[in-house]
């Protein structure tokens, strides 16, 4: 009988589990306080594997259930491991006597918690593709820093006063923070899925968030020979955000942007009023686009659009493709949403909106 090997009450006095563990249906069997699963049965697991992300799971939300005989308590729940993506689905909720636990049974359409199987499945597939990637964009910088750490200890390149030294010093910095920003995003991902990402509100003049990001990115820009300009209204409102993530969303666009864009071409930052009464800030280039069928993708986290056979970019310059994954989901955390307007050759345009209510003014 399948189970999970967690401090639990004693599972024999469950006699009726043997035969759960059987049923078509899925089920688990968790704590009331958290959520905790402590048992699941053969379909459950077939649904969302603990070994396959991270060893546990919860039931959200758990909460106690009154103890009314047979009855069971209908509820949308998600079943969520320590990795991978939640499973969400209809449940009947029951108490089990003599113990802090609920059986939460699913009752789900098959055909619904067929077709999530299935985007499970693909989604750990995405994410495992991705790992063999991601372990390349590691290793490369890391390699640079061993490599100049290593001349710079060894003074491979003559005397110490060489002005070649501080060339390697700079590499190993520039190295160093492409790994911190890969890790941090990662980590800001991890948190968002989690529902872990808190947000520290505050008034936030967009203008201030722009000239700010502008300034941090017109070294990148000018490296890559491309024109970083904004174009904002004088009369441009404040916003009630976090102004932390806000410019972590501009820089990730204008990141893009510049990676995408040859020399000689423009990025330009635009911020408007909506009919509705939102806040629109856009990041246009006139960079080489994409094909619109593959903006899903582009969106999609642990997906890459990178084809190294059609593709002559180099590997330094395609990065995490984290990017735009992580600004959707900061900018869904305001409550507002992401546009993306591309095609091959026409460059690309990329729109966050956000919503009235954190308009101010």
């Amino acid at each position: 009988m399948p189970s999970l090997s967690v401090t639990m009450p004693d599972l024999n006095r469950l006699p009726a589990l043997e035969l759960l563990g059987g049923l078509a249906t899925p089920l688990w069997l968790a704590r009331a306080e958290d959520g905790g699963v402590v048992w699941l049965n053969g379909t459950a697991r077939a649904l969302l594997d603990p070994d396959a992300v991270g060893g546990s799971l919860r039931v959200e939300p758990a909460g106690p259930v009154a103890a009314t005989g047979e009855t069971k308590t209908g509820r949308a729940v998600i079943v969520r491991g320590a990795g991978g993506p939640p499973l969400a689905l209809t449940a009947r909720i029951g108490p089990v006597p003599d113990c802090e636990l609920i059986l939460v049974e699913g009752a789900a359409d098959r055909a619904d918690l067929k077709a999530q199987m299935l985007e499970l499945a693909a989604a750990d597939r995405r994410k495992s593709e991705y790992v063999h990637h991601l372990s390349h964009e590691l290793r490369t910088p890391l390699t640079a820093v061993i490599g100049f750490a290593e001349i710079l200890r060894d003074r491979l390149l003559g005397p110490p006063d060489s002005p070649r030294y501080g060339e390697a010093a700079a590499q190993i910095v520039a190295a160093g923070d492409y790994m911190l920003e890969l890790i941090n995003n990662l980590l800001d991902l991890a948190r968002i899925e989690a529902g872990r990402l808190d947000l520290h509100e505050e008034d936030c003049p967009p203008a201030l968030i722009v000239d700010a990001t502008l300034s941090m990115m017109a070294g990148r820009a000018e490296r890559s020979g491309v024109t970083l300009s904004a174009r904002l209204p004088a009369d441009l409102p404040l916003l009630w955000a976090d102004p932390s993530l806000v410019r972590q969303m501009l820089t990730n666009l204008v990141g893009n942007a510049l990676k995408f864009t040859a020399a000689g071409g423009h990025v330009t930052v635009t911020a408007e009023r909506d009919a509705d009464g939102g806040l629109v800030l856009a990041v246009t280039d006139d960079g080489r686009g994409m094909p619109p069928d593959r903006i899903p993708q582009a969106l999609t986290a642990f997906a890459q659009l990178h084809d190294p056979a059609h593709d002559p970019m180099t590997v330094t310059q395609h990065g995490s493709g984290l990017g735009l994954p992580l600004t959707a989901a900061l900018v869904d955390l305001h409550g507002g949403s992401i546009a993306i307007d591309s095609a091959p050759g026409r460059g690309t345009t990329v729109r966050l909106r956000f919503p009235p209510e954190r308009v101010v003014g």
